[in-house]
């Protein structure tokens, strides 16, 4: 080990027109990788940097090295915060890749005592870590490290804290099992997760950047931040870090060998500038702070970390930070976590194929009801209430499906009507449900504006979307259809003698695209979500006003786009608007006993014990105040899950998940 003396350091670093400077008080043969811990109060912070075969380092925010652990060959490096037990007890961790023994380290951060490290254990990876990254979801907190190794792989384990150690959550018999193992490609030289977007961003030095989904759950598409030259900015990716602010803003810092440091926007991944800074003449270690950058310095004969200012930055790139905050302050407050207790066989088709419930109830049997729902690919399914495909009846696109109950057609007899929107022909397709094994049937349409392919009621707006069914105050049905154009059409529906009519008594609009709709039917009120925009109320009745009113914009904090889905949970005490907040994964309710105030807002999370995963990206949901047996006493919630994957995270066709009602209830309260 050999020490260096801060003053020579900080006279190369004004000379090179640096205006402020912390440098580490001691020197290393190699650094590797580094992460920063700070206080709530951001009063206190430490570098922890991992300094290949010397171990690892600990300097307080001046530099000065306060503990150094030997005997380990240390790579990568993160910190992640308020990790809680079962217990309530919460510590701040660190996790360190190690690459000798195949293993990740975790240690508990104590920045009080002289020892700020302290090892609690580590987690076998059955491969060669090369570096880590952190991360924990802003809404749930479920904890994940991604470890990856030179031969392209990314293994990714979801963690918990016992009180005593940090665990694999999913294990079998030979141990740690991981959620997920991507194959990206060569060789691989950083990786960072943004735990507001849940993104997790990989590092094929001589590629570019890839962009995955942090979450097990969350199993979108690849896609790319930036490529090397000629095609793109970067030529040699060595590190990078994510640097947050409180407007949601930020950027993704990155060192690059051959092109400096570069800065890309958080949201839109959009090229921002690249800078250089004089005394580093290979960028190639960079790690983000609340009050500046560390740079590390590996070209000088004694190796250094370096802090660079927000002034500093802003004179080199012209970027300007302002409000920096750290991974402690992302955690999303105000959403409550509710269990999917059960969860439908998964769909037919790959891709984006599941999209919107209903509830048949099956009154002499409450518990042998059925969810009929559609998969936009292929048909429409029912299910019983343990998730058991009964029915797949193929045919068309169905996107959204409604029904209404105990209505009558000419001869007074009683059934239940179904409608769908099928995107295949433009059309709404009807249907009766019932208690039958089969109990999807169609039911044709002969009077109206027929299509000439099939017997559906043809629309005339430019693509039918979304769809909800009302009961008139004189008992006659309704189907609600609407289009990508903002149009909404409403149609007036009769039976007679196992054949429907339809006609079209109106047309309503949103300016933009809408989906999401629901009727309340005791006050004829029509509940429509615009995607990017608002809810909007309309009279439901066929000669009511044509008027929107708003009832809840997008607002970044309750309601963040898409609005998708839109349902109602009503009974004697309670009138309640949920809405699917798709930016954010949770559901938004509303009190329309009280001039339809907010209420809570809660998100869907898997049981690893009854093997259910949670819901994200949800598009249609469905909830029901009915009694439907012992095992949802007072009714149940449906919500699409988009990204479905099995009790071994393995990625699965979508689904649809169930959660009762109590458990939302619960939260309400």
């Amino acid at each position: 080990m050999s020490f260096f003396k801060p003053t020579l350091i900080a006279t190369a670093i004004l000379a090179a027109n640096i205006s402020y400077a912390v440098v580490t008080d001691t020197s290393y043969e190699d650094i590797a990788d580094s992460a920063v811990w700070q206080s709530s109060d951001q009063q206190q912070s430490l570098l922890i940097a991992t300094l290949e075969g010397d171990g690892i380092a600990v300097y307080d925010a001046q530099g000065r090295e306060r503990q150094r652990i030997e005997g380990v060959e240390a790579m990568g490096a993160d910190v992640r915060y308020g990790i809680q037990a079962a217990n309530g007890a919460r510590i701040d961790i660190a996790a360190i890749a190690l690459p000798d023994e195949d293993a990740i380290g975790f240690y508990r951060i104590d920045p009080e005592s002289s020892t700020p490290l302290t090892k609690l254990n580590q987690l076998s990876v059955s491969m060669t870590p090369e570096g880590i990254c952190l991360g924990k979801n802003a809404t749930t907190s479920a904890l994940f490290v991604a470890a990856y190794d030179e031969e392209g792989t990314v293994k990714q384990y979801k963690l918990g804290f016992d009180g005593h150690q940090i665990q694999s959550i999913i294990n079998n018999t030979d141990g740690p099992l991981p959620v997920r193992i991507t194959q990206v490609g060569g060789e691989l030289s950083a990786c960072a997760i943004d735990d507001a977007t849940s993104t997790l961003y990989v590092a094929e030095q001589n590629v570019g950047i890839w962009v995955y989904g942090a979450d097990p759950e969350n199993v979108k598409d690849r896609t790319l931040v930036d490529v090397v030259a000629p095609i793109g900015q970067l030529q040699e990716i060595e590190d990078m870090d994510i640097l947050y602010s409180a407007e949601g803003k930020g950027a993704l810092v990155v060192a690059d060998e051959g092109q400096g440091f570069l800065l890309y926007d958080r949201e839109s991944h959009a090229f921002i500038n690249k800078f250089a800074v004089d005394s580093i003449e290979e960028a190639k270690l960079i790690t983000t702070a609340s009050n500046q950058l560390w740079l590390g310095n590996t070209e000088l004969d004694t190796p250094v970390y370096q802090t660079l200012s927000w002034s500093e930055l802003k004179t080199l790139s012209g970027y300007d930070v302002t409000n920096a905050i750290t991974p402690r302050q992302l955690e999303i407050t105000g959403v409550e976590l509710v269990p999917a207790k059960a969860e439908t066989k998964a769909v037919a088709n790959g891709g984006d194929a599941a999209d919107d419930p209903a509830l048949w109830i099956n009154q002499e049997h409450p518990e042998k009801s059925l969810i009929i729902a559609t998969n936009k690919k292929g048909g429409l399914m029912a299910y019983n209430l343990s998730g058991e495909e009964v029915q797949y009846l193929e045919g068309g696109r169905p996107n959204n499906v409604d029904l209404r109950q105990d209505l009558h057609d000419v001869q007074g007899h009683t059934l239940t009507l179904a409608a769908a929107s099928n995107r295949d022909l433009n059309t709404i397709a009807l249907y009766t449900i019932d208690g039958s094994n089969t109990p999807i049937k169609p039911l044709p349409v002969k009077q109206g504006p027929v299509h000439s392919e099939a017997p559906e009621l043809l629309s005339n707006v430019d693509e039918v979307y979304g769809l909800c069914m009302s009961r008139g105050e004189d008992g006659t049905p309704y189907v609600f259809v609407n289009g990508k154009d903002g149009q909404i059409e409403q149609w007036r529906i009769g039976v007679d003698q196992g054949v429907a009519e339809g006609k079209r008594v109106r047309t309503l609009q949103v300016a933009t695209q809408p989906e999401g709709c629901v009727v309340d039917d005791a006050t004829q009120t029509l509940y429509v979500g615009e995607e990017d925009h608002a809810i909007w109320s309309f009279d439901a009745r066929p000669d009511g006003h044509d008027d929107a009113t708003l009832f809840a914009k997008v607002d970044g904090e309750h309601l963040i786009d898409d609005i998708e889905g839109l349902t109602l949970y009503q009974t004697a005490q309670q009138n309640l608007l949920i809405a699917s907040s798709q930016g954010n994964n949770t559901y938004a309710v509303f009190d329309l006993n009280n001039d339809g105030a907010f209420l809570n807002s809660f998100a869907i999370v898997g049981d690893d014990a009854l093997g259910t995963d949670g819901a994200t990206d949800t598009d249609g949901i469905h909830a029901v105040s009915a009694n439907l047996g012992k095992d949802y006493p007072n009714g149940l919630f449906i919500a699409q899950d988009w990204y479905n994957i099995d009790h071994q995270y393995q990625v699965d066709n979508q689904n649809f998940k169930i959660v009762d009602w109590d458990a939302i209830q619960a939260i309400l309260k």
